[in-house]
């Protein structure tokens, strides 16, 4: 008897000791996920939208809400570009009565204009290098042999040290963006005669080993407004691409119209004028059109988490703005123009920053006004306290770098710790996965 009751006891013992661990699980489990969701929450969504209409610049969120016009009627705009920061808006402009086309920039409310660069005689398309000190453009000029072309230039923010880059008399290069790393550029291709090669190419930053990604020939070809995502795996652009009947589709309304099919040939040659929103990797592989309709689909842009592409469509019959998932599907429409809106905005999504955290007392950097060894200006003198992740970072060298040379693997596995979950939502799953070129928020050296 009494041998049973112990053992009685010892079962219900054991029974005891495993619900409390299964229930320390649990709460463990609960309180990492709240952690996680409350990290995820406070990290930023996708920013406000930038376009063009009727020459002005204007914001407006996702959905649709909170239309603001940021520049007035005094001078024509185009083609903005947010900083890499979120704060700051690149864009062309030229005043009402001159050729001359400035490369201006404005602060997110339209606020603080100043002109970096003046002189260009063509509608310039420019982009940020993603550590946001450098801006690349295309500028009309006049080539040694007397045939205008177009460049692309390279300069710093502030309009110093401004260099041709691609110095291609015989071709027009237009509308470069970055790749996130900085290390290359996609950009718009046209010959200057009636030779084919239009379409877009990828070249190193400093303008050497152009090669065509996306190349299409016959007059009624285009490639332009290419965009690279996020991640640096894919580009978007736009362009006619000519059906593979004929290859230029005027024999194929030739053809059509030998035929007796008249219907068919008005259809084809309204086709063949139809822009159409594209995707293809960077290594030149797996071109996926995202839309296929008797528009014009045109100018994508990413938004900063890579779900996302904007993109100017007159599928209704004037262009608006719509979004669209990255595989093309779940297409909204964000502004209703007026009928009077009739040429294609030029977008692009605003990236966000997280919220200033507040000042920590314990923080030694804060308390004596120094910073730790290996820490870059961008954590002190941003109040995000933001890094950009460079070639060859991962989120452990840049707690280290952080931290200093001084600080235990402990700490500095701690810091790392915290690095990803602030950062989860934009890193993914996978820690270890971060690109050049992204923007990462860093805690508060008050923790751990």
């Amino acid at each position: 008897m009494y041998s049973v009751a112990r053992k009685s006891a010892h079962i219900l013992r054991m029974s005891l000791v495993m619900a409390a661990a299964m229930l320390a699980t649990c709460v463990l489990a609960l309180a990492e996920t709240a952690h996680t969701a409350e990290a995820e929450d406070s990290l930023p969504e996708n920013g406000k939208i930038v376009f063009t209409r009727n020459s002005r610049i204007y914001t407006v969120e996702p959905d649709g809400s909170n239309l603001s016009k940021l520049t007035n009627s005094t001078y024509v705009a185009s083609k903005p570009v947010w900083s890499p920061d979120g704060t700051e808006i690149a864009f062309g402009r030229q005043g009402i009565n001159s050729t001359d086309v400035s490369i201006s920039i404005i602060s997110a409310d339209g606020s603080d204009l100043s002109d970096p660069y003046t002189g260009a005689n063509y509608n310039p398309g420019s982009t940020w290098s993603p550590d946001g000190t450098k801006l690349a453009f295309g500028s009309f000029g006049v080539s040694q042999d007397s045939n205008p072309s177009n460049d692309i230039y390279m300069m710093y923010a502030d309009g110093s040290n401004l260099v041709n880059v691609t110095k291609s008399p015989r071709f027009n290069e237009n509308d470069p963006d970055f790749s996130p790393n900085g290390a290359q550029m996609c950009f718009s291709h046209v010959p200057t005669g009636v030779k084919p090669g239009t379409g877009i190419y990828i070249m190193d930053s400093d303008g050497s080993g152009p090669k065509p990604l996306v190349k299409v020939s016959g007059e009624n070809s285009s490639g332009e407004r290419c965009h690279w995502s996020p991640d640096g795996a894919k580009i978007a652009f736009h362009a006619v691409i000519p059906d593979s009947e004929g290859g230029d589709y005027r024999k194929a309304v030739k053809k059509a119209i030998n035929e007796g099919n008249v219907q068919k040939a008005l259809e084809i040659g309204k086709a063949a004028r139809d822009e159409e929103v594209y995707v293809i990797n960077t290594d030149g592989s797996g071109r996926t059109a995202l839309t296929n309709n008797a528009a014009a689909d045109v100018n994508p842009h990413w938004s900063p988490d890579g779900r996302k592409i904007t993109f100017a469509s007159d599928r209704d019959g004037t262009f608006d703005i719509c979004t669209m998932d990255a595989d093309g599907s779940d297409v909204a429409q964000v502004t209703n123009a007026r009928n009077d809106y009739l040429n294609p905005p030029d977008t692009d999504w605003q990236p966000l920053q997280e919220p200033t955290p507040p000042k920590d007392a314990d923080d030694p950097d804060e308390a004596q006004g120094t910073k730790k060894p290996g820490v870059d200006d961008v954590d002190r003198d941003r109040p995000e306290r933001t890094v950009i992740v460079k070639p060859g970072d991962s989120l452990w060298s840049i707690s280290e770098q952080r931290l200093g040379p001084e600080a235990s693997p402990q700490r500095v596995y701690d810091h790392t710790l915290q690095m990803y979950a602030l950062n989860r939502k934009r890193i993914g799953s996978d820690p270890d996965l971060i690109f050049a070129g992204q923007r990462l928020s860093l805690p508060p050296l008050g923790e751990g």
